[in-house]
């Protein structure tokens, strides 16, 4: 992957998005090169935050001024000295609009957007899914953007390039390596397997006495407990390698130019929502969240939800009482890493089109809000950011953290 990935750091490096901001603030950024993260570029006062500014149906929103804007850290309030916009691109859903719509001052050289495939939370009959979505966004993004593409685990790996050709042969080899963790002699859904692995007394009991109710083998809740036990085991394996596949795929774009967006097509990575409980990831996702603000890249997720149709049919042959708690189980950690990645979260469950136009929509432009620090700010810690503004019917999209400087 280096030999790759670093020749293209070369060659974008002086065309991938440059948002705009003040002459003076650049220079001060370019007197502190050691600073980090580069996503909150930052001066003696100023930290800079990349900041997206969408309609309802994903389109950035122009023209907002400074005062327009509300940003927080740690609770505090901050002032915003300068809000800039930049476009990135005109992506293809938006080409029919052009004509109505003024240009931008900012030159338009194209987005670096890297596809990431879990391919461990695909199984084998459901891999023409994952290929299908990232066909739709190879398809759609602009003629000057960089695409990439990596599929994890494995060997598939593409340096973003215009070429789309070397990607489109790539997806080819896109497989489902999903280990399937279906109960065998029970009735056990994903969700009733983390339930079990957690002990929880009042939910564990329903379980055990659902699967056990007909049956007179007096160690039937041994091995109700036992099997969901291994089942967790394996959806617990599954989130590990997701997550390294992540952290494998921000090695990459770390070094790469400017801002980048990482578009992750995934069946889901098992992470539950019950604090102190098995598969309880939440760290992960700050880290993972730290790492994108550090990298530079916004996380954007496509939720493939293969499970309620496979649920219901005569491959997997049994029914499923928990079907919507595995269904959130599977993409609950998704949206945590989108959302700390300051990102989108969609839920696909047959046409992906959708999703994918208004991810590449929102990409295409964000403004850089040049927020004035506090003195106790420098502290060389991580910080909580909150960022609010005041237009009736925007979604804006932002990462949560910024480490400032001492």
């Amino acid at each position: 992957m280096a030999e790759g990935w670093a020749s293209m750091t070369k060659i974008v490096g002086a065309t991938a998005l440059g948002l705009a901001i003040l002459p003076a603030i650049v220079a001060a950024v370019r007197q502190n090169p050691s600073q980090q993260p580069p996503t909150f570029r930052t001066s003696t006062e100023i930290v800079l935050i990349d900041t997206q500014v969408v309609a309802k149906d994903g389109t950035p929103i122009q023209g907002l001024k400074a005062d327009q804007f509300e940003v927080f850290i740690d609770g505090r309030r901050r002032p915003v000295v300068s809000a800039e916009f930049s476009r990135a691109t005109e992506s293809s859903s938006d080409v029919g609009r052009r004509a109505i719509r003024p240009e931008s001052p900012q030159a338009r050289n194209g987005r670096i957007i890297v596809l990431a495939i879990d391919q461990a939370s695909f199984p084998s009959s459901a891999r023409a899914s994952a290929r299908e979505a990232a066909t739709r966004v190879v398809d759609r993004v602009a003629p000057e953007d960089y695409l990439g593409l990596i599929a994890f685990p494995g060997s598939i790996e593409i340096a973003p390039t215009r070429d789309r050709s070397p990607v489109r042969e790539a997806l080819e080899s896109v497989s489902g390596l999903r280990v399937e963790a279906l109960s065998s002699r029970f009735n056990l859904s994903a969700a009733d397997a983390v339930v079990l692995k957690s002990r929880e007394s009042v939910t564990t009991k329903e379980i055990i006495g659902r699967e056990c109710k007909d049956r007179l083998d007096p160690v039937c809740p041994q091995q109700v407990m036992q099997e969901g036990g291994a089942i967790a085991d394996i959806l617990e394996q599954q989130a590990i390698l997701a997550v390294a596949g992540i952290d494998g795929v921000l090695d990459a774009m770390t070094p790469l130019p400017g801002r980048k967006t990482l578009m992750l097509i995934s069946a889901g990575l098992p992470m539950s929502n019950r604090s102190g409980g098995r598969l309880a990831l939440d760290a992960e996702t700050t880290r993972i969240g730290r790492r994108a603000a550090a990298a530079n890249v916004n996380l954007y997720v496509l939720y493939m939800n293969i499970h309620f149709l496979r649920y219901f049919s005569p491959e997997y042959g049994k029914k499923n009482s928990s079907i919507f708690d595995d269904i959130s189980l599977f993409g609950y950690g998704l949206e945590k890493f989108a959302d700390s990645g300051g990102g989108g979260f969609f839920q696909v469950e047959v046409d992906s089109d959708p999703f994918v136009d208004r991810a590449l929509r929102e990409t295409s432009a964000a403004y850089v809000l040049a927020v004035r620090a506090e003195p106790e700010d420098h502290d060389g810690k991580d910080h909580f950011i909150r960022v609010a503004v005041k237009q009736k019917g925007a979604t804006i999209r932002y990462r949560r953290i910024v480490t400032i400087p001492r």
